[in-house]
Order: structure tokens, then sequence, then C-alpha cells
């Protein structure tokens, strides 16, 4: 589909005009109260990650096979990888349409509004009890090591330190929140961030599944959740921008909807709704989703735990 972008002519550019699916409704509200104005900050193939003047914020544009997540529009884009974008484009919002670059625009008209939404904790931990243990299994025997998980076969020296460090770091954050030390578990939270090889760090990838298990009303860390607020004020530098995103919208509780659906499930669904959404949240990335849900996992235990006290 072609047309003509912002107050260009036919004649003038060629605009590619593509359909927005669905949109995190935060960011919904900017574009349509044209408030939107950014820049393009990182180009793959099933994402464009966009920086927000306004607020610094990043926000991502993906393809229709990426799931809802905060700050993120779905489309219906196969691949961004031959959309001639390049990084520094501007980005603006006019009309009913998103203009990136000088050539694209993703129109709003039939977009689905998305809200990140997390379940209460439960009064009844009997079913959450027996699911985290299955969860617990599936991971060690479907999850992909490498990351919070321990390889099988022993890696090279730097990745045997990696590993360690990991290890050392997450289990002291979790004993420091089951004795209710916040000053020590942000100190270790903190600590692992950055943490890990790849876009998004183990170590970030794992305070991603714990935070949000914090977030969830009623629960046990619910009333210490601003440790998250705390770790996020205090380590915007110490990862890369994409990943830092990804933790300060989790201690908020924002969160992508494959984490919610999981949670959901956990919470409320039966051992197969539970194995189902967790194959999707395992299938993040290449370690990523493994270390999410240990984060979850993790956490839940922790909640578990302190309650039996």
């Amino acid at each position: 589909m072609t047309g003509s972008c912002g107050n260009r002519t036919s004649t003038e550019a060629v605009c590619v005009v593509s359909a927005a699916i669905s949109c995190d409704a935060g960011f919904l509200q900017q574009i349509r109260s044209l408030k939107f104005h950014g820049t393009v900050h990182s180009i793959f193939d099933r994402t464009v990650n966009l920086r927000c003047r306004t607020n610094g914020e990043l926000y991502t544009l993906a393809t229709d096979n990426v799931d809802n997540a905060p700050n993120t529009l779905v489309t219906d884009i196969a691949s961004f990888s031959k959309r001639g974008l390049t990084i520094g484009d501007q980005v603006y919002a006019e009309g009913d349409r998103l203009c990136v670059g000088k050539n694209a625009a993703i129109m709003l008209q039939q977009v689905h509004v998305w809200r990140s939404k997390l379940p209460s904790y439960p009064k009844d931990e009997e079913i959450l009890r027996n699911h985290v243990a299955a969860a617990q299994s599936w991971i060690e025997a479907h999850g992909k090591a490498g990351g919070m998980k321990r390889a099988a076969e022993t890696g090279n020296p730097f990745e045997q330190e990696m590993e360690r460090l990991l290890r050392e770091r997450s289990t002291g954050l979790l004993e420091a929140l089951s004795k209710g030390e916040v000053s020590l578990a942000s100190h270790y939270a903190i600590q692992l961030i950055g943490l890990g090889p790849g876009l998004t760090p183990s170590g970030d990838d794992f305070l991603v599944g714990l935070f949000t298990v914090m977030n969830l009303t009623n629960g046990p860390l619910f009333k210490i959740r601003h440790v998250c607020e705390q770790v996020v004020a205090a380590s915007a530098d110490r990862s890369n921008p994409i990943s830092c995103m990804a933790i300060k919208k989790a201690a908020s509780g924002q969160v992508r909807e494959s984490i919610g659906e999981f949670m959901h499930h956990m919470i409320h669904g039966s051992k197969t709704e539970v194995i189902s959404s967790l194959s999707r949240v395992l299938d993040i990335g290449s370690t990523s989703g493994t270390d999410i849900a240990l984060g979850l996992v993790n956490g839940l235990k922790l909640s578990i735990e302190r309650n039996g006290r």
C-alpha cells in the first residue's frame, strides 16, 4: 500500500503505509495527542526501537509475530530488515498515523488497545504451590542454559566466572528479600544489572521476572516493591537502554503479554495452561526467556516461603 507521507505529495516521495494491529495504551495516547516526537534508535528484523524526545524512553515498533508489550506498537509488517529505515530517522505523529523516516507510515484506525495486566496474589496458595513445582521442573528440562540456568558442560574461564557471579548475586538477592533486608537486596540487584551476555543480559532478565512478582497486589513482596524503583534509579547506566527499559517497566508491574499470561495461569489456570504459557516465555530471545522465567518462579517460591512463616 502506498500514499503520501506527512505533507509530501506522491511525486516527492512514495510512502509505504502499514497498519497497526495493537498498541500499548500509553504509547497510543501519545501518538493520538500528537505528542510523540523522536528518532529511530535501533533496527532489528522483528523490532525497531524509537527514542522519544519528550521523556527519553524507548518505544518499539514490532512485527506481527511479536507479542504485546509496554511502549510497543505491533504492526502488520513481516520484517523491518528491508524497509529502508536508518538510525536517526525522524519519527512523529500526524493525524491518525505515525510517520517513520521519509517514506513509511503506520495507520492507527483499526488498532486494538492493549494494557499490561498482572493478577493479584492468591489467598489460597495450594494451586500456586503445585504450579511452581511444575514450572520449575519444566524449566530444568526445557530451559536454555548459558545464563541463569547452569550449563551442563563447563565453559571457558570467563563463562565460568560469569556463571558464578550470576548465581552468587541472585542467591544473595533472594536471601536478602527473604529476610526483609531492603538495602542489601538493592545492593545485590544493582550488581546483577548488566551481568551476562546478549542484548538483554541474564541478570537483567532475571530482575524483570523477579520485579514482576514483587508487583503482584496483595503478595508477600508487594510492600517492599519500592526496592524495584530504587534499583532502577541507581542503575540507569549499568546496562544497555533496551534492557534498562524492560527493567524500568517491570519495576512498576508493566510486562509483555506472554509474561502476564503465564502469571495469570500460574494463579488461576490449569497445569496444561501453565506449561503452554511458560513455553511461550521460554521462547523469548536466546536465554532471555529462561532467565525471565527463573526470576518469576524464584520470586513466587520466595513469596510462598514468606507467607509460610
